[in-house]
C-alpha cells in the first residue's frame, strides 16, 4: 500500500493567518529557478516517505512578481502563507518566513513522522497583495502541484524490486506495537517467529500476501522488557532481526 499525497499550491485572498512557527529550512537556489516569472514550488517530485519514518525535506518557494487578473497584468507586492489543509496524519509544515517578496527564494519545511497509509490532497492557501490603490488583496489559484509518496516499505519501488524484502522494525525499541514491513514480489505466505535470548519462540504468526507492500503489526504488550529476535520468512528468502521491549 502507499499513499501518494499532492499538494495544490492554492493562492487564496482572504483573511490573514499569520504563521507562528518559522522553519530552519534552507532554499534550494540552485536547481529550483522561476522562468518566465510565473512563481515556482521546488522540487515537483519529493522523495518518499516511509510510513512511521522520520521525514523531513524542503520545498522551495519562489513567489510571482506578476498575475493575470482578465486582460490587465497586476504586480504582486508580497505574499504570506495562512495555512495548510489537509496534511497527512504526523506531518507538518513550517515556513521560513511569513512574508514573501517576489522573485526571493524562500522555503517551506515538511516533517514529521507519517502514521497512516492511504490518499489525501492538501492545499497551501496564500494571501497576496496587489499594486492597487495602495495595495489590494485579491483571490487567484495556481496551477503547481508536488507530489509526495508515503509507502510502507521505505526504499522500495513496487516497479523496480522482483525479490522478497524486509525492513527494519518500527519503533525500536518499543513498548507496546512494533512494525516489520517488507516487499513480496509474489503471492505467498509469510511467517514472523519472534525468541526470546534464550531461543525459545514467544510468538507466531502468518499470513498470505498479495504481490506488494505489507506489514505485520506485532503486540508485544505481555512481553517482559529485555531483547528478542524475530524472523520473518517467505517460501524462499529467510531475514532476522532484533526487538528490543522498552518496558
Amino acid at each position: 500500500m502507499k499513499r501518494i499525497v499532492l499538494l495544490s499550491a492554492t493562492l487564496v485572498f482572504g483573511t490573514l493567518i499569520s504563521i507562528q512557527l518559522s522553519a530552519q529550512c534552507a532554499p534550494d537556489t540552485v536547481n529550483c529557478e522561476d522562468i518566465g516569472d510565473p512563481g515556482q514550488f521546488c522540487p515537483l517530485k519529493l522523495p518518499h516517505a516511509g510510513l512511521n519514518v522520520l521525514y523531513d525535506e524542503t520545498v522551495t518557494v519562489i513567489p510571482p512578481g506578476t498575475y493575470m487578473f482578465g486582460q490587465t497584468q497586476l504586480t504582486i507586492l508580497h505574499i504570506r502563507i495562512d495555512s495548510v489543509k489537509n496534511m497527512p496524519p504526523g506531518i507538518d509544515y513550517f515556513p521560513n518566513a511569513d512574508i514573501m517578496y517576489p522573485d526571493t527564494a524562500y522555503c517551506i519545511q515538511l516533517t514529521g513522522t507519517p502514521t497512516e497509509v492511504g490518499v489525501d490532497t492538501f492545499n497551501i492557501y496564500i494571501t497576496a497583495m496587489v499594486d492597487i490603490l495602495g495595495g489590494i488583496e485579491y483571490q487567484v489559484v495556481d496551477d503547481s502541484s508536488i507530489v509526495l509518496r508515503v509507502v510502507e516499505v521505505l526504499g522500495t519501488d513496487p516497479k523496480q524490486i522482483t525479490e522478497f524484502k524486509v525492513n527494519p522494525n518500527v519503533p525500536n525499541p518499543f513498548s507496546d506495537f512494533t512494525r516489520m514491513a517488507y516487499f513480496s514480489p509474489s503471492e505467498e505466505r509469510v511467517e514472523l517467529c519472534v525468541y526470546n535470548i534464550l531461543g525459545v519462540r514467544v510468538h507466531q504468526e502468518s499470513e498470505i500476501v498479495a504481490p506488494g507492500e505489507h506489514h505485520f503489526a506485532f503486540d508485544g504488550r505481555n512481553l517482559e522488557p529485555g531483547i528478542y529476535l524475530y524472523s520473518v520468512a517467505s517460501s524462499d528468502a529467510w531475514f532476522t532481526g532484533k526487538l528490543i521491549k522498552s518496558r
